[in-house]
């Protein structure tokens, strides 16, 4: 919080949940006139986070899967809907911590979520929540595929160590969840005919003085 205020932000402190996150935002624009902009189920937000995909075909032409972290999923609809209009045999695999029930709404075709909206129990804090948009989830219907890669905290730091001995890069744990998917037993039952794997690794929402396995690091690990 104190580096927001440092940029020069307002910070506004609300309840820790998402109706208290609505609750602050509503007041707030009832109180100043400003306009809310949801950072996951805006149109314009979505579309401007597709140029993820945009830049991945660029990069890799023939990639044959992606995966994407997801939490309120506008980073991944946005990044669907732009592999899926340039490379529509490109599957997008959704990864997310235990309890998001994405696979289940995915495959019903129904918001499944318990209301009201609520956070994951989880160390990757970037893709707790629990519920997707609503914009979203109408995207991801159409351009994800249903199988859903849930990992598991443990999973998580293991592919955060591994990002940082092997590419020498401290990612958080929202990308740690999209990388830990390339090494479950889900991922080696896939068609065999996915050969290259883009893995879409963002966010900076990490604390290096607070890794999530610096108590195993001391004890020698």
């Amino acid at each position: 919080m104190d580096a927001i205020k440092r940029f020069g932000a307002e910070l506004i402190e609300c309840y820790p949940s998402p109706s208290g996150r609505i609750e602050a935002m509503q007041k707030v624009c009832k109180e100043t006139g400003k306009v809310y902009i949801s950072s996951c189920d805006d149109p314009d937000i979505i579309a401007g986070q597709g140029t993820i995909g945009l830049e991945l075909l660029e990069q890799v032409p023939d990639v044959d899967a992606i995966l994407v972290a997801m939490s309120g999923g506008g980073l991944a609809s946005g990044i669907g809907v732009a592999i899926k209009a340039l490379r529509p045999s490109c599957r997008v695999y959704l990864v997310t911590p235990l309890g998001k029930m994405m696979e289940q709404c995915l495959r019903s075709g129904e918001r499944e979520w318990p209301n009201p909206p609520q956070f994951l129990d989880t160390i990757a804090e970037g893709i707790k929540l629990q519920q997707a948009g609503h914009n979203a989830f109408k995207i991801l219907q159409e351009v994800a595929e249903k199988e859903v890669f849930e990992i598991s905290d443990e999973e998580m730091i293991e592919a955060m160590k591994f990002s940082f001995h092997r590419m020498k890069q401290v990612i958080e744990a929202a990308a740690g969840a999209a990388v830990a998917a390339l090494f479950t037993d889900k991922m080696a039952s896939l068609p065999a005919d996915i050969k290259k794997v883009g893995v879409i690794v963002c966010g900076g929402n990490v604390d290096i003085t607070n890794l999530p396995w610096y108590d195993s690091f001391s004890k020698g690990y």
